[in-house]
């Protein structure tokens, strides 16, 4: 019973493709080694033509292809392989100990990638409007056959699969489960045998986009837009300045009327001194006189702090504005300073 139980779980490993990539490598390599070039290049394409194959067993099975393929004088194929190698992992090193003839198609395929101005890349943002994701596919050698993207719930597995075409930019619409929620996603740039090209993210370490409900847009990488400058603060301190202005002018024009009582005859009568006459007058005359000096003072004051809140205030980008004005600006109908004076 156990022994039978063991067949059926081997019979199904068998059947994965990963385990059957895995294989197909596996015996290319093995015929590489052996210096059975037309084994390996018959191995090596029958592994890629199964497909399910990872970024590193892609690119090793077009390495296989390509020096088998050149090995057999077929250097056209040799450096066409080599190119899709090196597309895959553009840090590819040849060994230097092979002979001329199997690493010339590889510096070859090194030349077209120097050429060319794009690379093979593959990536994926959220759209403004948080109900889209972005794919931006860079294929200048055209060997993407699909894109796929994997996505669900943060923390939820396993994850839908989605099936792209390999267009320069595809505008993915979320499913609607997802809208106001964060999610995980893996995005992969696929040929035509669903050996993996490119990719973003992986199943253990998924690419994560945050949504955080009390500040959607927190982590998305948009720019807010500024609130609208307020002018309350300036309107309030300019008003109030004008006001003190005023009501300075009008106590100097009481103590002018005062002054001219003081000096009039009417505090003028013999027996008695201007004061012991006149001393209310006085008294008003000196309350006068340092009430205007007082108004005018705070009304200088406030229109000075208006045109510094003016000067000083920002679009209310965020709770508290700072200016550099003294390191002062405005916050809300108030003013928030920091620094050091």
């Amino acid at each position: 019973m156990r022994a039978r139980l063991l067949l059926s779980c081997l019979g199904v490993l068998l059947t994965t493709p990963a385990f059957a990539q895995s294989h197909g490598l596996a015996d290319a390599e093995r015929a590489y080694q052996a210096v059975d070039f037309p084994a390996a290049h018959a191995l090596a394409k029958k592994a890629l033509e199964a497909g399910g194959a990872d970024l590193e067993q892609t690119a090793r099975l077009y390495v296989l292809l390509g020096i088998s393929a050149a090995a057999q004088d077929d250097a056209e194929e040799a450096k066409t392989d080599f190119v899709v190698a090196l597309a895959v992992q553009p840090s590819l090193k040849l060994d230097k100990g092979l002979s001329p003839k199997l690493r010339d198609p590889y510096l070859e395929a090194q030349g077209y990638w120097g050429a060319s101005s794009e690379r093979l890349s593959l990536n994926a943002k959220p759209a403004s409007d948080r109900e889209h994701l972005i794919v931006q596919l860079s294929d200048p050698a055209t060997l993407v056959g699909k894109i796929e993207l994997r996505i669900a719930e943060a923390g939820t597995t396993p994850r839908p699969s989605f099936d792209l075409s390999a267009l320069p930019t595809t505008r993915f619409a979320l499913p609607a489960s997802l809208h106001g929620r964060s999610y995980e996603y893996t995005v992969r740039a696929l040929d035509r045998f669903g050996n993996v090209l490119a990719e973003r993210g992986s199943d253990a370490d998924p690419e994560l986009e945050r949504v955080d409900l009390a500040h959607p847009n927190e982590d998305s990488g948009l720019t807010q837009a500024p609130h609208a400058r307020s002018y309350l603060l300036p309107m309030t301190l300019g008003v109030a300045g004008l006001g003190a202005v005023v009501a300075g002018i009008v106590f100097q024009v009481k103590r002018e009327s005062d002054a001219q009582e003081w000096n009039s005859v009417s505090c003028e009568h013999p027996g008695q001194t201007r004061v012991q006459q006149c001393q209310q007058v006085n008294d008003s005359r000196e309350r006068n006189q340092h009430l205007a000096i007082g108004f005018y003072a705070a009304g200088g004051a406030l229109l000075t702090g208006s045109v510094i809140a003016i000067v000083a205030g920002r679009p209310a980008a965020s709770p508290s504005l700072r200016a550099g004005l003294l390191g002062c600006g405005v916050a809300g109908a108030g003013v928030s300073c920091n620094g050091r004076f």
